[in-house]
């Protein structure tokens, strides 16, 4: 084969596995398998939220649940119980650092606030929850007061003194 035609047939095969992608309703979430299957960043945008959204800010906004929102999510805020969001993948450096930091924090604060941990390819089974924290990208951890303020938010690596410092503040 000369090194023109193994360009084109190279070409064809790309164009033609991303169509399949696309035809096939695996957009969004196939796509973001793909790029952890290849080692890439887990940055992948949530059905739903602008790419310019960002949980921060959202911080000293009060979050109102809807219908949608998960039912577990919602008592916690009705109940007037502090809150701590977690969206996350696997396989990216940032994403595992910061969910074992967020394991050994709900281990020492079991009780005293709600923990709730997202697997982000599966933001359709959370109904309107990333839409509403505006979670586009992981990691992301929201904390939430007893008032249902947005007290702390990050999207990225935040380490373990951040978090400590949140924990702190949303349980005041």
């Amino acid at each position: 084969m000369t090194k023109l035609l193994k360009i084109t047939a190279s070409v064809l095969l790309l164009v033609l596995t991303a169509f399949l992608f696309s035809a096939c309703g695996g957009g969004q979430q196939a796509g973001s398998q793909a790029a952890i299957a290849m080692g890439a960043a887990t940055t992948v945008q949530a059905v739903g939220v602008a790419a310019s959204a960002k949980p921060e800010q959202l911080i000293g906004q009060v979050i109102i649940p809807t219908n949608q929102s998960p039912q577990d999510f919602r008592a916690s805020l009705n109940y007037r119980r502090p809150v701590v969001v977690f969206f996350y993948m696997i396989g990216s450096a940032d994403d595992d650092q910061v969910r074992s930091s967020m394991s050994a924090i709900e281990s020492r604060y079991q009780g005293q606030a709600d923990f709730y941990d997202y697997f982000f390819s599966d933001g359709n089974k959370y109904g309107d929850l990333m839409t509403l924290l505006k979670v586009n990208a992981t990691p992301s951890v929201i904390m939430i007061n007893k008032q249902a303020k947005v007290q702390r938010a990050w999207t990225g690596y935040v380490d373990d003194k951040s978090l400590q410092q949140g924990i702190s503040e949303i349980l005041r």
